[in-house]
């Protein structure tokens, strides 16, 4: 008879929750709401993102998929010559966490080979060697690329602060 019982309490009493660490660090991974162009955007525009998927720590979520980022334009840089792309800055706003604490975000550093930028280095320093001077113009024709970010396109940001989220 006690098994029975055993069973009844538990399906009766509410779930504990508990206190998670989310470490510095912890990835989250962001998917753009809107289109975003540097031909188009200006600073202090503001920009809408959600959570791409849920974000765990230790089995248990602390951040749920499609929960709701802002981000500020702060600096648009157009492309230019000699291989420069196109930037866009943006600071993004604290994320909310399940238990509706806010967390601070970073930002993930790539350490990526700017094939542009590289080849009009190269156009100009194998001008200039072949050349002389006049070569150097040819690194002048060599154009940066535009950003284009279509709604989908995923960001992956990191939590900048550890901070302990009460989850359920």
């Amino acid at each position: 008879m006690t098994l029975p019982l055993a069973m009844g309490l538990a399906l009766t009493l509410p779930a504990l929750a508990e206190n998670v660490s989310v470490p510095k660090g912890t990835d989250i991974v962001l998917a753009f709401d809107q289109s975003l162009s540097d031909k188009e955007a200006h600073d202090g525009d503001q920009v809408k993102l959600h959570v791409d998927k849920d974000v765990m720590v230790d089995g248990k979520t602390v951040i749920k998929e499609g929960t709701p980022v802002y981000g500020t334009i702060t600096a648009v840089k157009k492309r230019a010559r000699f291989g420069v792309n196109a930037r866009i800055q943006m600071i993004i706003k604290p994320i909310t966490a399940v238990d509706g604490k806010r967390l601070v975000i970073g930002y993930k550093t790539k350490s990526s080979d700017n094939g542009n930028t590289a080849g009009a280095a190269a156009a100009s320093v194998g001008g200039a060697v072949v050349l002389g001077p006049i070569g150097l113009v040819g690194g002048y024709f060599v154009v940066g690329k535009h950003v284009n970010i279509k709604p989908g396109d995923k960001m992956t940001v990191d939590v900048d602060k550890s901070r302990t989220v009460h989850v359920p």
